[in-house]
């Protein structure tokens, strides 16, 4: 949290203290209830390639952006080659920032991943394995990753012979683990596991999406709360589900979202169409937030 009062010494400063691996960078992505992640290389870098989620903060602008950072929540930044992070982590601290840390590079979070990166149970271990041997061709598994939000994803996996391209190899317990490297920052926690319908199935606790089911409400809710606010907090914002009529979502938008100039952008290119993709009876979502602070004329029970 930022501390006005509390701006320390430079000469205290240990750039150890705020290192973190590749996957204890990931795993804090991961399990944070509030993560902002910076990119410090340039925009032309991150726009090629990036974390998803990531905001693009090209290290000549850090400093001058220092009053925009959040002031809650856990910052973690990455850069490239030239040692960004240390300059960025040093700027954090001499302003009083304490919640936040780097991990070396770019580069450096995708040439660590490893077998400690995911788990497979035992049955799902012998099943891999019969199959495997079972099979003059394949050879090893492919975790296929589809990003929803910069924090929720679908996963599949699939017994291959030879890997999608620009897949990153690595082995677990004897298997051979196949994955995108577009997609790898998704991977961290992920469980290889049979399913309740005896199936080989990928998950990731806290980044897979949660199948819908319940009421329309109960639905649109846990949209919102997997996968739409997840999205909206990496901008400062929020949604909160008011009330239905006639199938219709009736939502409020709050924090970095109220009073947007592009709300009506956000809300029918953005929410609108990923709830209804996902939860097709739902006929329309409607944005009854009072973007001057007034009272909603839209919506009433």
């Amino acid at each position: 949290m930022f501390k006005f009062k509390d701006i320390p010494d430079d000469n205290d400063f240990k750039f150890v203290n705020y290192s973190l691996s590749p996957s204890e960078f990931f795993e804090k992505r991961r399990t944070s209830k509030r993560p902002y992640v910076f990119d410090l290389r340039s925009s032309e870098s991150h726009e090629l390639e990036n974390i998803p989620g990531s905001h693009s903060l090209p290290i000549e602008h850090f400093e001058t952006s220092i009053y925009q950072m959040p002031f809650a929540g856990d910052i973690l930044l990455y850069g490239g080659e030239d040692g960004e992070v240390h300059t960025a982590a040093e700027i954090l601290y001499d302003n009083g920032f304490d919640t936040f840390n780097y991990t070396d590079s770019y580069e450096a979070l995708f040439n660590s991943i490893d077998a400690s990166y995911l788990s497979i149970t035992d049955l799902a271990h012998k099943q891999i394995n019969k199959e495997i041997q079972n099979s003059k061709t394949l050879n090893g598994v492919q975790i296929i990753i589809e990003p929803t939000a910069p924090l929720k994803a679908n996963y599949r996996l699939k017994l291959v012979d030879v890997p999608l391209d620009e897949s990153i190899k690595f082995e677990v317990s004897g298997i051979e683990i196949f994955t995108e490297r577009k997609t790898a920052s998704y991977l961290e926690g992920t469980i290889i596991e049979i399913n309740e319908e005896g199936n080989l199935e990928a998950r990731n606790p806290q980044f897979s999406i949660t199948k819908l089911s319940g009421s329309l409400e109960e639905q649109i809710q846990l949209m919102l709360d997997e996968q739409v606010n997840p999205m909206l907090a990496s901008h400062g914002g929020n949604v909160m589900l008011e009330g239905i009529k006639d199938s219709a979502a009736y939502v409020r938008f709050g924090g970095g979202c109220q009073g947007c100039s592009m709300i009506d952008t956000t809300v029918k290119q953005g929410v609108e169409v990923m709830l209804i993709e996902a939860i097709p009876e739902l006929s329309g979502v409607y944005d009854i937030t009072d973007h001057s602070e007034g009272e909603s004329p839209f919506y009433t029970d």
